[in-house]
């Protein structure tokens, strides 16, 4: 213990933890230890703190006394409540465990119990079942005797009970004995169908091979009547199949060969005989109203001599076919085509309406499908006028014969006196006439694409480009360029127009490297001329002129006061859009059918195109159609894709039978010299076949004008050919030109039509071939034949005083001479003068 820790400071801090519970402050007294000679002192401490205690509760206890024996009283009360408590709850207990064993009791009773009375119903329900097996049995068996009585009615009523009594059985559907019993049900429903179906095909006869119907009304048997029949077949749900059945046989057996459209082999009516109806033949020729009389007799003889059972269901399935069979067998062809006959037709829709009142009457469906069709006479004349429209057109190109005739043009045209093709050639300067209406001022004016029209082909397929144009530039008349489009035919779209010349062209207009005359005519007189030509075209235009001049006349006499009544008036104006379908179907089946059936079928089909539209013009102006005029020009367009097309197609053939020559190099000698003959031979015998198909087709002017851009196309290629030549030895040259004048022959198919009965004598026999009017580079070929055979003198005479200038540009004339002969001083000399004179004269 620490010095500074007193005996007396430790008891002191153990007696306040006892008495008061405090714990002591001071760190020091609580890590000392306790002294041996303080435990005497601290015992007494304690006792002395005891004595005080007890004193205190003596005290407080006399002070209680009488409370504390109120609380005894009371805690022996307690206990005795308690102890009576314990032994009521015994008691509860052993009550409940007795309870519990009459419950088990009581359990046990009730559940024998409902076993008593669960076997007491099955047995009562399986005493029920056999009472029923046994009922159906017997039912079953009085069934069948009633069916071997010939009984229906009453077996249908027995059967009846059998399912009603069927449905009380409750026995799983697996049990062996309703298994067996279901059967023998099955085949009683077996056995009265059979009898219901014998006994209708009894009542209700149809013989297909006759077409008889036969109802019977007088059967001896009550129970085997009519009613009774569709009783038992409707209880045994075969109503609706018998319906069906009468159906099919009523209607392909009588109905189907009454309603056969006009034109038939044969022609049926219905004959009515007491309870008997049978098909009839009768005349082909017959009134168009006959038909309700028929179908009205049939519906009155169904009305008298079926039950309504049967007959309301059989109308309903009758009257759909029918009368859709009606209207389109019968009412549909008796619409007359034109307008005269619709008088007879209001007939027909006078009986229409009586009949529609005698289908209401027999509860007979229908009616309103003849009244959309009555409403719908209008639209349905017009659409079989359209379709009869396109089938005219279809049997005119299909059918045609071939047969062709000669058609005069004949127009007017203004020249001057002074012309020297007038005045020199006056009987051929129609070659260069035009229409009015297609005249250019400048040859620039032909270069125009035919598909820059505005008019839509799309859906003809004529919209496509047929030749390709080259952009255009300012080059001189020789000049290269201008050739390599001549050889190749671009530039052709031209050939897409009208292919007479324009007067503006060559022929129309005199020429001073043609004519060697340079008169300007300005002051000349001009008169008219009248311009007569022949072509040929087939006898389709006037065939398909005449369905539209049908739709044009009708259109105009339904706007007559006097058919304004007519059920057709209000399908007047739209009468006149049938003839562009009509155009339409002609522009469809013509490149076809033409290409078949006629030799130059296209050449063909330009001239009915360009007739057919005149007369279409005609038509449009005397009737004042403005609507027509877009089919005129859509035809006079056709007509001119149908030419071009020919043309770029002969150009191809000539082009390909041209390159056989391959480009005429080495054509002196073997194999290349017979590549290049057969070529030039082949190309001049097609250009002559092609004059020969053309000659009887084409008028004059246009035969010369397309043989001549045919011709332009050989002679372009072979000029080119020959230009792109280096290096041309003296036996090529000569082979040249040989070859060029093989195909210079063919100014003979350019010589003047001589007038039937003309007599030519002296100068005026000798006719003047116009190849250099209709050929534009025929002059340069003739100066390249020239060439070839000339001298370098003479080509240089040629030039300087010649005409070679207008046709030949300077380096085209130096790359021949280049080619034709060896450099020395001579080509040289010849070369540079050339050279100096061209720069002279520009």
């Amino acid at each position: 213990m620490a010095a500074n820790i007193s005996d007396e400071d430790v008891c002191q801090a153990i007696y306040k933890f006892l008495t008061d519970g405090s714990f002591p402050e001071a760190e020091n007294i609580v890590s000392a230890q306790f002294p041996f000679t303080a435990a005497a002192k601290e015992l007494r401490q304690i006792t002395k703190a005891r004595e005080e205690v007890e004193n205190e509760i003596s005290v407080l206890f006399r002070d209680t006394a009488s409370d504390v024996d109120g609380w005894i009283s009371q805690a022996k009360q307690l206990h005795e409540d308690i102890e009576r408590s314990r032994s009521t709850a015994r008691e509860i207990i052993r009550q409940h465990e007795i309870g519990q064993q009459l419950q088990s009791h009581v359990t046990d009773a009730s559940k024998k119990v409902e076993l008593l009375e669960n076997e007491i119903a099955f047995n009562e329900a399986v005493v029920r079942n056999l009472q029923d097996i046994r009922t159906i049995d017997y039912r079953i068996s009085s069934a069948q005797m009633a069916i071997d009585q010939d009984d229906l009615g009453t077996a249908t009523g027995l059967f009846e009970e059998i399912e009603m009594l069927m449905k009380t059985i409750d026995l799983p559907s697996t049990t062996p004995i309703l298994r067996v019993l279901s059967g023998n049900v099955a085949g009683l429903r077996t056995a009265i169908a059979n009898f219901a179906l014998q006994k209708w095909k009894s009542l209700v006869k149809i013989d297909s091979k006759l077409g008889q119907m036969t109802v019977v009304t007088n059967d001896p048997e009550p129970s085997s009547n009519l009613g009774n029949v569709l009783y038992a077949l409707t209880k045994l749900d075969m109503l609706n199949s018998i319906v069906d059945s009468l159906y099919r046989d009523v209607y392909s057996y009588i109905l189907d060969p009454v309603l056969l459209p006009p034109g038939a082999e044969e022609a049926f009516t219905i004959s009515c005989d007491g309870n008997s109806i049978q098909l009839l033949p009768q005349p082909l020729i017959t009134q168009p109203t006959d038909i309700f009389d028929v179908l009205t007799r049939f519906l009155r003889y169904l009305e008298e001599y079926l039950p309504a059972t049967i007959k309301d269901p059989l109308n309903a399935k009758l009257a759909p076919p029918m009368i859709s069979s009606l209207i389109s067998k019968k009412l549909l062809p008796s619409i007359p085509a034109g307008v005269n006959g619709m008088g007879e037709f209001q007939v027909i829709l006078d009986h229409i309406h009586k009949f529609q009142q005698a289908l209401y009457g027999f509860g007979c469906p229908g009616s309103a499908e003849l009244t959309s069709f009555t409403q719908q006479i209008p639209r349905i004349w017009l659409n079989q006028r359209r379709i009869k429209s396109l089938d005219e057109v279809r049997v005119a190109l299909s059918a045609s014969s071939g047969e062709s005739r000669k058609i005069e043009r004949v127009e007017t045209e203004r020249v001057s006196q002074k012309d020297k093709v007038f005045a020199e050639n006056a009987d051929d300067w129609n070659a260069g006439w035009a229409r009015d209406n297609e005249q250019s001022n400048d040859t620039s004016t032909q270069k125009q694409p035919v598909n820059q029209e505005d008019d839509d082909f799309s859906a003809w397929g004529l919209d496509e480009p047929d030749t390709l144009e080259p952009e255009q530039h300012n080059k001189p008349a020789g000049d290269e360029g201008d050739e390599d489009e001549d050889a190749w035919g671009w530039g052709d779209e031209d050939e897409g127009a009208d292919p007479l010349p324009e007067s503006s062209g060559p022929a129309g207009q005199p020429s001073a490297g043609v004519n060697g005359g340079h008169g300007d005519g300005k002051d000349s007189p001009r008169r008219e001329v009248t311009l007569r030509e022949f072509y040929t075209i087939t006898n389709i235009p006037d065939k398909i002129m005449g369905i539209i001049q049908s739709q044009v006349s009708d259109s105009e006499q339904l706007a007559l006061a006097e058919y304004s009544n007519l059920p057709i008036a209000s399908s007047g104006p739209a009468l006149l859009s049938l003839p562009t379908l009509v155009t339409a179907m002609f522009r469809a089946l013509a490149p076809m059918l033409y290409s078949q059936k006629f030799t130059g079928g296209q050449m063909f089909l330009y001239n009915d195109s360009m007739y057919f539209a005149e007369r279409l013009r005609e038509l449009m102006e005397t009737h004042n159609l403005p609507r027509l005029k877009p089919d005129t020009e859509t035809l006079e367009k056709f007509g001119r894709i149908a030419y071009s097309k020919e043309m770029q197609s002969q150009r191809t053939i000539l082009a390909d039978l041209l390159d056989g020559s391959q480009g005429f190099g080495s054509c002196a000698v073997q194999p290349y010299l017979g590549q290049c003959e057969n070529a030039v031979s082949a190309t001049v015998d097609r250009m002559r076949h092609v004059h020969k198909e053309w000659h009887s087709i084409l008028s004059p002017s246009a035969l010369l004008q397309s043989i001549g851009s045919l011709l332009s196309t050989v002679i372009n290629k072979m000029i080119l050919d020959i230009e792109d030549l280096s290096d041309i030895s003296d036996a090529e040259s000569q082979r040249l030109a040989g070859f060029c004048n093989k195909v210079s022959k063919l100014e003979d198919l350019f010589l003047p039509e001589t007038k039937s009965g003309q007599d030519m004598t002296g100068e005026q026999s000798e006719a003047v071939p116009m190849t250099a009017i209709y050929v534009p580079n025929w002059l340069k070929f003739q100066y390249l034949t020239n060439i070839l055979e000339s001298s370098l003198a003479d080509i240089k005479y040629l030039w300087t005083e010649g005409e070679l200038q207008l046709e030949f540009s300077p380096e085209e004339v130096m790359n021949l001479i280049k080619a034709l002969f060896a450099d020395s001083d001579h080509r040289r000399r010849a070369i540079a003068d050339i050279r100096r004179t061209s720069r002279t004269s520009s």
